[in-house]
């Protein structure tokens, strides 16, 4: 039997933005089931949005006490109500849900998360997800944590346009959209077992085009270069679907092109299909930052860095300046 977990738990993988953002989704998700959402979100300085372990803790908690185990799965729904925030956005754009599982999994690498989520198995019209630690030095995800995540997980699949979204846990106990057997579940988390999920949708609609937000990074981006034109198509592109870029061999099919061919045309323009996707990386980060109030932490995870430090280390090297200097000097949107 495993050994029982507290009842509290970190609601969000560990890390600055990402926790901050969960920890708004959560209390939406508790006003949206009448629940009192417990205490505001603090914000850090610098355009960070930092949230210490003990507050996450503590929401955790509040959570449990006013709601209890069943409401911990569905306070995810809450996402739908941050649609149009850049994070979420980023995932809710996925095409489908082998892409949403791709965009959560860059999400917990780009914040180093210390627990992920691991796709072991994809089907029509299901998944198999585990909740696991990165390494045997850190500890296990808690029941509680557990719950939430594969709750979020199950509305942001609504968000992308999946019909009849389901989690059951363990192959047994059904916790999203609903709890059909709240006993079960509470044995579930006395022995710490909430980690082994299975989703399951009817269907899949891709929802409608909508208008972009007033803070999307616009088109253009290209604007001014004296590149062939379909040098500049593969840099839109790539920027236009940051934060989860084509690879080569989709471009290249795209254009009409082997991966060699478009290889050697870039060669031949001067220019390499890397190059241009860190091109595409530093002007729209650069636009989010001069334009846009959004964190820092958020930036570099929406324009595709591999983490946070790479985000500055790069565009400090381009413009000279580090991302939180350059918007001190530069920006022009109201803070």
């Amino acid at each position: 039997m495993k050994r029982k977990s507290p009842p509290a738990s970190s609601a969000a993988p560990s890390g600055d933005f990402a926790s901050a953002a969960m920890l708004r989704v959560l209390r939406q998700g508790l006003l949206d089931l009448g629940l009192p959402p417990g205490a505001a979100d603090p914000r850090g300085a610098e355009g960070r949005a930092t949230v210490p372990l003990d507050d996450k803790r503590r929401l955790l908690a509040h959570a449990l006490a006013v709601g209890g185990p069943a409401c911990l799965a569905l306070l995810g729904r809450g996402v739908h109500r941050f649609r149009h925030e850049p994070t979420h956005r980023a995932l809710t754009s996925a095409r489908d849900a082998a892409d949403l599982f791709e965009r959560w999994g860059r999400l917990e690498r780009y914040i180093h998360s210390r627990h992920r989520v691991r796709l072991l198995r994809l089907e029509a019209g299901q998944a198999r997800l585990h909740h696991v630690s990165l390494s045997p030095q850190t500890s296990s995800p808690q029941p509680a944590e557990s719950l939430v995540v594969a709750g979020l997980l199950a509305a942001l699949l609504e968000a992308c346009g999946h019909r009849g979204v389901r989690c059951e846990i363990n192959d047994a106990v059904q916790v999203y959209p609903r709890v059909d057997d709240g006993a079960a579940l509470a044995r579930a988390m006395a022995v710490g077992a909430t980690a082994d999920w299975c989703l399951r949708w009817s269907g899949h609609t891709a929802p409608e085009t909508e208008p972009a937000p007033a803070t999307a990074a616009p088109a253009g981006l290209a604007e001014g270069e004296s590149w062939a034109g379909w040098v500049r198509q593969v840099f839109d592109q790539l920027a236009a679907r940051l934060p989860s870029p084509p690879g080569m061999d989709e471009l290249a099919l795209s254009l009409g092109l082997s991966r060699r061919s478009a290889q050697r045309e870039l060669q031949r323009q001067g220019t390499a299909f890397r190059t241009l996707l860190a091109e595409a990386r530093f002007r729209s980060a650069g636009w989010w930052l001069l334009r846009s109030a959004a964190p820092l932490a958020e930036i570099g995870f929406l324009c595709g860095y591999a983490d946070q430090s790479h985000f500055a280390r790069e565009f400090r090297r381009r413009s000279g300046l580090p991302p939180v200097d350059y918007r001190r000097h530069f920006a022009v949107a109201p803070r």
